[in-house]
């Protein structure tokens, strides 16, 4: 499914914050002209690590937009700790603006645009927060959303607010680098290869899950876990803190959401299946058109860990993906 990231593309930075260049990258489709639409892939990498150039590149998207005409679209962000699911959010809207604006266009050959109106955000495991913030806050909004095992449907739920056993992922970072890390308050988007899981900075996500307290870190606000830990599922929202709601996107979905397809495998330890399926159910009752895709038995990252390198897919998945971009591309020829 990923492998390695391919030539040709070339890297712009679309915001910058005290200093710290956020940036992306982009691929335009062989051959292609006029208004063309795109897909920007967010990275995962539990809201603390990841990179636009990480392992989990998703190559059978890039060849996808390349035989379709798509601009393919890397985009990094701001990594929670020090900075936040807030800057997250504002990140997206930057690069909404970013790409729809003057600037992003004198960049391209006069033969090729982007089309504003279609432009899909794809969004895997922590990635999946990116694309939906832009899917509430960005303007002008993405045409469609599709996720991967994919969190920010459903930020109430126990498994956010409970400290648990280590999921495998656990494994593969060292907990004694936490201090350290909560203690560089350097402002960090990683672009290097190497930027995901295999990042020491993952180990964040891993301690803030074994403590019950991922919602601490990733908002910002010490405590917050414990908070809504107390009170029952169906009171959480309305115990969250006015000024940390927004945050909490499932708040603020509404009728006018894209159209929206889910991928997630059924067995998930790291991100429960339970967030895609509370926003597909979320939009059918708003009336937007969605699409549930299930993997049984799939794991994290959709991919089979047991056999070996390269990592193959796990059953059912590559369906799923071919359903879940004839999706998109069925918007993209509506719009």
């Amino acid at each position: 499914m990923s492998g390695y990231i391919p030539l040709g593309g070339q890297t712009l930075v679309y915001s910058t914050v005290d200093g710290h260049d956020v940036k992306f990258d982009y691929y335009i489709p062989a051959g292609a002209q006029g208004k063309r639409p795109a897909v920007i892939f967010y990275h995962g990498g539990g809201m603390t690590a990841g990179s636009r150039r990480g392992v989990d590149f998703p190559l059978w998207l890039y060849h996808y937009c390349q035989e379709q005409g798509y601009f393919f679209i890397g985009a990094d962000y701001r990594l929670c700790h020090p900075s936040t699911a807030f800057d997250q959010i504002d990140d997206a809207r930057a690069l909404f603006q970013f790409l729809t604006g003057d600037g992003f266009q004198h960049e391209l050959p006069a033969s090729i645009a982007l089309d504003p109106a279609r432009i899909a955000v794809a969004g895997f495991s922590a990635g999946a927060y990116s694309a939906r913030a832009a899917c509430v806050y960005a303007s002008p909004k993405p045409a469609v959303l599709l996720t991967g095992y994919g969190t920010g449907g459903d930020w109430l739920l126990d498994h956010w607010v409970t400290g648990r056993p280590p999921t495998s992922l656990a494994t593969l970072v060292d907990l004694s680098a936490v201090p350290s890390l909560l203690a560089d308050r350097t402002v960090v988007s990683d672009d290097s290869p190497a930027g995901g899981l295999l990042s020491s900075r993952f180990a964040l996500t891993v301690r803030w899950e074994l403590d019950g307290t991922f919602l601490d870190g990733c908002v910002g606000r010490p405590g917050l876990g414990a908070q809504l830990q107390e009170v029952p599922y169906a009171q959480r929202g309305a115990t969250i803190p006015d000024d940390l709601r927004p945050a909490f996107l499932q708040l603020f979905v509404t009728a006018d959401h894209p159209p929206s397809v889910f991928v997630h495998g059924t067995a998930d330890e790291v991100v429960p299946a339970q967030e895609s399926v509370h926003q597909c159910d979320q939009l059918r009752r708003l009336g937007v058109r969605t699409e549930l895709l299930l993997v049984l038995d799939g794991p994290h990252g959709l991919v089979d860990f047991g056999s070996g390198l390269p990592l193959r897919p796990s059953a059912g998945s590559v369906e799923a993906y071919q359903k879940a971009l004839a999706f998109v591309t069925e918007i993209f020829q509506r719009t």
